[in-house]
């Protein structure tokens, strides 16, 4: 049977009731044994330390509790729901047919440009000693899932049945994080739909008793799937990573290895990542940088248009606001003269209403980069974890106290004064005094706060160990660099375009 699963966690009790028409999963009657899930004994905790039954993590959580697939509220039968559950791979079965990936995408309807599991290699040696290695990647619903962590609209799930993340594409804005934090490529950012959606660990499946559609449709018996740290039959290893795979410490991934076969010292991938994988004296491959090709240093010019030119932009003029706005008011709170100077003088002003307009455009631009635009507001749904909240909070703090500096700050501007008596005949020279300045150094502080706190989380979410070209302490000195470096050039352009306003 052909069937999606339509998962949405804010799914009532009531909303399901009126709806149960919708099966969890048809079964069909001579369903094979090998794609029939199996209970029996298993370990009390996982190698990373953590309980296997979730039920104990969770002492709160009810058993029985429904998924409401498929707006369904019956509960699934199998016996072992509650425990982490994970895939298990032996890589000296996988042929590379494919197989795995073709009943993922029709179990889930997904277009062409979507796969929720792939099949790739690494390589090496030569003839007549070549060998290749495949493997089969999807979800791997870790003990520590970065994507949940790094969701702005709080749109994963870490369950207690199965230990499944779900995720929920009608929460999702499109922004596309979790696709960068994610070391198994396992979030699929679908451009025409403009969200995210992933592997779902076939809940509706397993709630009857079978495993995942992958599983079952693996031709060489490579994929396996089970509560984790348990061993299937003729299996003798469950290694947490092989050759290609990335540090399972990022985020502890519940899917264990065989790879018993031979393979040559060093291997390489097969895509355009610079890459090479050596063999240590432990056996164990470790990545490195190919020093034929990922040691060259070029502009590639080619490369910098992309869809995220919006954030690019964002990046940029966030940066140049900040960057100003801490030369101007931070120097002449730290009582540098010529800053102090600049700060009596008529270009405190404009300059202030320049960073603004800066740092609204560049808000309004990172909204374009969303898939869903206008859902924008759910980008402070996790502040508690994703740095992309928490950047986004302190940008908006630095924009609105920016705008209250900025607006009682201009009573003290001759050239504001000047303008409004010309134009409106109002003499807002007499807001002028010690009330406002207050306010105005209050506002300017409370901004200045905004403005660092957004500097380091925009750091912060570029420090993403799936992604070790990027993940190094000079893109701290990069964003400071660039912040303070633009800011200084809209000073020096400020002052050579206001200097015909400024009194001799």
């Amino acid at each position: 049977m052909n069937q999606s699963v339509d998962w949405h966690p804010a799914h009532s009790k009531a909303d399901a009731a009126a709806d149960t028409t919708c099966s969890l999963w048809e079964q069909r009657p001579d369903e094979r044994a090998y794609a029939l899930l199996t209970g029996g004994e298993c370990k009390t905790e996982n190698r990373w330390g953590h309980r296997i039954n979730l039920l104990e993590l969770n002492p709160d959580w009810a058993v029985g509790q429904s998924l409401f697939i498929n707006g369904n509220p019956e509960v699934g039968h199998y016996s072992e729901r509650n425990k982490q559950h994970g895939f298990y791979f032996t890589a000296d079965n996988c042929i590379g047919c494919h197989a795995c990936e073709a009943a993922c995408s029709e179990k889930n309807q997904n277009p062409g440009h979507i796969a929720f599991r792939s099949v790739g290699y690494v390589e090496g040696g030569s003839y007549p000693d070549y060998r290749r290695m495949n493997i089969s990647m999807a979800c791997n619903h870790c003990d520590d899932p970065v994507c949940l962590k790094g969701c702005p609209t709080k749109a994963y799930t870490k369950h207690t049945e199965y230990g499944a993340v779900l995720q929920d594409p009608e929460t999702c804005f499109g922004c596309g994080y979790c696709t960068w934090v994610c070391p198994y490529n396992a979030p699929q950012l679908d451009p025409v739909m403009g969200q995210v959606s992933k592997c779902n660990m076939c809940v509706d499946r397993l709630e009857v008793g079978l495993k995942p559609a992958c599983v079952s449709a693996c031709l060489g018996n490579a994929l396996d799937f089970g509560v984790v740290e348990n061993i299937p039959e003729n299996r003798a290893e469950a290694r947490a990573a092989i050759p290609g795979f990335p540090d399972p410490a990022i985020t502890q991934p519940n899917i264990r290895f065989q790879q018993s076969k031979r393979l040559p010292e060093e291997l390489t991938r097969t895509d355009s990542m610079p890459l090479k994988y050596h063999k240590q004296a432990s056996g164990e491959y470790r990545p490195r940088v190919d020093p034929k090709h990922g040691m060259q240093r070029q502009w590639n010019l080619a490369r910098l248009s992309s869809r995220e030119n919006p954030l690019v932009l964002f990046t940029l003029l966030s940066q140049g606001a900040i960057g100003t706005f801490m030369l101007a008011f931070g120097g002449s709170l730290l009582g540098l003269e010529s800053m102090s100077s600049l700060r009596a003088s008529v270009l405190y002003a404009p300059l202030c209403l320049a960073a603004l307009l800066m740092a609204a455009g560049g808000m309004f631009l990172s909204t374009t980069h969303l898939g869903k635009p206008w859902r924008f507001y759910r980008g402070f749904n996790n502040l508690k974890f994703s740095p992309v909240c928490r950047e986004g909070l302190g940008i908006a703090v630095f924009l609105s106290m920016l705008a209250l500096h900025v607006l009682v700050s201009l009573p003290h501007s001759s050239l504001f004064n000047r303008l409004s008596d010309a134009l409106f005949g109002w003499d807002t020279a007499v807001l002028a005094g010690p009330a406002s300045l207050l306010l105005a150094n209050l506002f300017g502080s409370l901004a200045l706060a905004g403005a660092l706190g957004g500097l380091y989380y925009m750091y912060r979410c570029y420090r993403i160990q799936a992604r070790p070209f990027w993940n190094h302490w000079q893109v701290a000195t990069d964003f400071g660099g660039q912040a303070l470096s633009l800011g200084a050039t809209l000073l020096a352009v400020s002052s050579l375009a206001l200097q015909p306003f400024t009194p001799g």
